[in-house]
C-alpha cells in the first residue's frame, strides 16, 4: 500500500470511530431519557436487545454505567461511575453494581427499579453491535 492509501485507511478508521461514538451517545441520552421521571435508583440497557450494559441513575441524574463481565465461569456486573474509566467494583448482581454507584455519588438508595429498553434498535440503522474489547462483537 502506498503512503496515501495508509493515510486513507486511517481516515476511514477515524470516521467510523465517530460515528460509533456519536451512536453510543445518542444511545446513552435515549437511555437517560426513560430514567428521567423514574423516581429513586434507576438502570436501563443501554442498546435495545442487549442488558449487558446498563444506565444507571438516581431521581433522573446519570450516575455511570454497569456492564456484565464474565471471566470463565464468573460473571459480575462492573460499576463504572458517570463521567470516568474507573471501575468501582465488581458485584454479583446489576442492583449491587447499581447500589455501589448511588453511594458513591453520595445517594444510600437500596431499591433499584429496571426499566426496559423499547423493543427495536434505539438509532435508526443502528445494529446494536458493541465491540467486547476482545476483537469481536455483540
Amino acid at each position: 500500500m502506498t503512503h496515501l492509501d495508509h493515510e486513507a485507511v486511517a481516515a476511514v478508521r477515524t470516521a467510523q470511530l465517530t460515528v460509533i461514538n456519536a451512536k453510543w451517545h445518542i444511545c446513552e441520552e435515549q437511555a437517560l431519557e426513560r430514567l428521567a421521571d423514574v423516581r429513586g435508583l434507576a438502570c436501563t440497557p443501554l442498546f435495545s436487545g442487549h442488558a449487558v450494559i446498563q444506565v444507571v441513575a438516581c431521581e433522573g441524574h446519570p450516575l455511570g454505567r454497569a456492564r456484565l463481565h464474565h471471566e470463565g465461569r464468573t460473571a459480575r456486573w462492573v460499576a463504572v461511575p458517570a463521567g470516568t474509566a474507573h471501575e468501582i467494583g465488581a458485584f454479583r448482581t446489576l442492583h449491587g453494581a447499581a447500589r455501589a454507584l448511588a453511594h458513591h455519588a453520595g445517594a444510600h438508595r437500596l431499591r433499584v427499579t429496571e426499566c426496559p429498553a423499547p423493543a427495536g434498535g434505539p438509532v435508526p440503522g443502528f445494529r446494536g453491535r458493541v465491540d467486547d474489547g476482545k476483537g469481536g462483537t455483540t
